[in-house]
């Protein structure tokens, strides 16, 4: 069982990432509310200002007073104005820009402050400006005050303090905070609620154990020998090893098809595993017929957390290959026999040599004994040199061997080598190939009665490995030779036949290989194509 991860659990970190993805949202949404909000009010104020001290500006009062540099009949004028209208201050200038009305009376006299006049009182200009007066930072209205002869002989500054104006934001602000709460908290609800349906619906398990969960499962099914198909309520294809893919042949030039998410009809016409959703049940031991192939299937129902029923599994093996294990055991067998005949070889030389010495024949007993060590030791050092793998070179050894029991003459290419033997190749599979072929090959020759040699060439040069076995016993009847590689089909009348020839093709065909076979009247050469490197799939 899984142990509970150190790090936090889904849930916490579900939800600090929709807290700290929703503080990011609504804080962006409030900052930009805000700015939007003020600079509306800022530029509101501004105009509002402008209207103002346009309006001041034009007072014939204002104007005579400015004309005569009356301060005491501006100020009064200028505070009832700033009361009505609301505004922070009403500031009255001469063309000079010293004023002449101000909210603070002891300040009268002196030069405005802010810098902001030129374009009023030189330029003539109407405007908004912001800028720190006396009384601190403002949005302003400037206006010139202009005599009845149109010359610009003063300035109205009407302005409203931004501090007074942040004050009025108040309260929205703080409606804007508690809105950013409150949803926070709604979100933090809803995330808490979805991230337990999520981990219901992962049956308890956090999302990292779940993908090693996941990751482990295509592992295991690819891993195993025998098909899996899963299949959900609909009779769609959810899950399928490569296994299935290969003993059903549903690859193409080596190329495997992935058919999750295919109906299992369309995939796999003639499976019946679609009808068993309706009355589902196991099934064990069923023997089926599968795109032409013979399989024995498993069928066992699939049901979730809570009993209900959510699809079909099948697990499968081609019934064949039950046989061909048979045949390969029977193989290993052959082997031992090989063994065997080549102690009993070694049995009749040592009777010889006995003899020979029981005879007085001492000089013949020894050159008896190194005539056959040189054969035996040229032999097994060609082998060294030529054949890396010890399974196959045993193999070929007591071939050999056979061959002399037999009365037969086994002839093996001098330039033959075969040490760069390809990484998808076992010795096993080499060894099923060139034991069959050979055997084939004596049996015929003794069929025949010919005396001709057996040769047996092998090649790792190039891209392919070549194994080719040449015997002078006749040939193959041609009404045969199309289904010589058909499991039962043989020349011999007698003994296990029948199944050498298929053994050698199944096994080239697992090895994405190639064999081939040329008879006439002389004899038969089979000859075998296995590739070094497999394409990728």
């Amino acid at each position: 069982m899984y142990q509970q991860a150190r790090l936090p659990s889904y849930r916490a970190r579900l939800l600090l990432i929709m807290l700290v993805y929703s503080l990011i949202q609504l804080s962006i949404v409030v900052l930009t509310s805000y700015w939007y909000v003020s600079d509306s009010e800022y530029q509101d104020k501004g105009e509002r200002a402008l209207d103002v001290a346009r309006v001041v500006a034009k007072l014939p009062d204002v104007v005579s007073a400015v004309n005569r540099r009356d301060s005491a009949s501006l100020q009064s004028l200028a505070e009832e104005l700033r009361r009505t209208m609301g505004a922070s201050f009403i500031v009255v200038g001469d063309a000079e820009g010293i004023r002449l009305a101000h909210p603070k009376s002891e300040r009268i006299g002196k030069p405005m402050v802010g810098g902001d006049n030129h374009a009023a009182l030189v330029l003539g200009q109407e405007y908004v400006s912001q800028a720190k007066g006396s009384l601190g930072v403002s949005v302003r209205g400037k206006v010139p005050v202009r005599s009845n002869d149109g010359q610009i002989i003063g300035i109205v500054s009407v302005g409203y303090l931004l501090e007074k104006i942040d004050v009025q934001l108040q309260p929205y602000l703080h409606f804007m905070v508690l809105l950013v709460m409150a949803v926070l908290s709604l979100n933090m609800l809803i995330g808490w609620w979805l991230a337990q349906r999520i981990k219901d619906t992962l049956l308890g398990f956090e999302p990292e154990q779940m993908t090693r969960l996941y990751a482990e499962l295509q592992a295991t099914l690819n891993t195993i020998r025998e098909g899996v198909i899963a299949i959900n309520r609909e009779g769609i294809i959810t899950n399928v090893n490569a296994n299935a893919i290969r003993l059903l042949g549903k690859d193409q030039q080596g190329q495997a098809l992935n058919p999750v998410g295919l109906a299992l009809r369309d995939w796999l016409p003639d499976s019946d595993m679609v009808e068993l959703l309706d009355q589902p049940q196991a099934q064990s031991d069923v023997e089926l017929l599968l795109n032409g192939h013979l399989v024995i299937a498993n069928r066992v129902p699939m049901k979730d957390q809570q009993q209900n029923f959510i699809g079909m599994v099948s697990s499968f093996r081609r019934k064949d290959e039950i046989t061909l294990l048979t045949k390969q055991l029977s193989q290993i067998k052959a082997h031992s026999e090989a063994l065997r005949v080549q102690n009993h070889e070694h049995s009749n030389q040592l009777n010889t040599i006995a003899g020979l010495i029981q005879l007085g024949e001492g000089d013949k007993a020894l050159a008896f004994i190194g005539q056959a060590n040189d054969q035996f030791q040229e032999l097994i050092r060609f082998l060294i040199e030529a054949v890396e793998d010890s399974v196959i070179a045993g193999c070929i050894l007591g071939k050999f061997h056979r061959a002399r029991e037999l009365g037969l003459v086994l002839n093996i290419d001098p330039d033959s080598s075969l040490r760069d033997l390809p990484a998808h190749c076992g010795s096993e599979q080499i060894v099923t190939i060139v034991a069959n072929l050979l055997d084939n090959a004596f049996d015929a020759t003794r069929a025949s009665n010919s005396k001709q040699p057996i040769n047996l060439s092998m090649t790792d040069l190039g891209n392919d490995l070549i194994i080719e076995v040449e015997d002078f016993a006749g040939g193959i009847q041609d009404t045969i030779q199309p289904s010589i590689y058909e499991q039962g089909v043989t020349t011999k009348t007698q003994g296990d036949h029948g199944i050498g020839l298929y053994l050698v093709k199944e096994t080239v065909q697992i090895l994405r290989g190639n064999v081939e076979f040329s008879s006439d009247q002389s004899g038969t050469r089979f000859t075998v194509y296995i590739p070094k490197q497999l394409k990728q799939e």
